[in-house]
């Protein structure tokens, strides 16, 4: 989905809510069927633009205890 924002738009969206809707004028969204889902635990995914280490945007899990580091289930999850 965010691929194809960026493809229709250009640059990737600023937040995760743009792919549902969004203002820009060639977005051509719905780019989820459904709202944004969280993640495996119940928790929102963190979205962020630009990412780390020079990628265009992170998309994160913080884990089954949604607090960012730890381990085991409780690592993060990173694209």
């Amino acid at each position: 989905a965010l691929d194809t924002y960026r493809l229709d738009t250009g640059s990737y969206p600023d937040s995760l809510r743009a792919l549902r809707e969004a203002d820009h004028p060639n977005w051509d969204g719905p780019y989820l069927p459904k709202e944004i889902p969280l993640d495996p635990w119940g928790n929102e995914y963190v979205y962020s633009k630009p990412g780390e280490d020079g990628k265009a945007y992170d998309l994160r899990s913080y884990g089954k205890d949604g607090q960012r580091g730890g381990s085991d289930e409780a690592e993060d999850i990173t694209n």
